[in-house]
């Protein structure tokens, strides 16, 4: 793997000859696979790629700014190089953060109050109002036919 020097210098030192790759951007890291180089692809390092650290062929730190406050590599690795990628998907993440007592609480709540909102309303969520006019649909429309009461 190249290291401090331009990108350009290295994957176009031979201009009639520019390999084709892929550009990656992450936290560098050890990998617990042999032969392998882990990136990172967030700051919480719950989302990972596993690339064959003979596939790299550049790899650049970029600058530190306020978009990058914790500077990131940018990785540039042979396009036909077959990454592993592991770990949490953000909707994981967000899925197993509301999983908690507070939370399934708070949805079975509001749960049961929609439940009730929808008898009391009807289908149409108006209350005394079975029926909305063919044109608005099973909606909440405030103009409903009157009803007996």
């Amino acid at each position: 793997m190249a290291k401090d020097k331009y990108f350009v210098e290295v994957l176009a030192a031979d201009p009639a000859n520019i390999p084709d790759v892929v550009l990656l951007n992450g936290f560098v890291g050890n990998s617990a696979l042999e032969g392998y180089t882990r990136l990172y692809l967030n700051a919480v390092l719950n989302e990972y790629y596993e690339i064959p650290s003979d596939a790299i062929l550049h790899t650049a730190a970029a600058s530190a700014s306020s978009n990058n406050p914790l500077e990131t590599a940018y990785v540039w690795i042979k396009a036909d190089a077959e990454l592993i990628r592991k770990g949490k998907s953000v909707a994981d993440t967000k899925l197993s953060f509301f999983n908690g007592p507070i939370q399934s609480a708070q949805a079975a709540s509001a749960a049961n109050a929609a439940a009730q909102a929808a008898v009391a309303g009807g289908p149409t969520g108006v209350l005394n109002c079975t029926q909305a006019p063919a044109q608005c649909g099973n909606t909440a429309w405030p103009g409903c036919p009157d009803t007996p009461k």
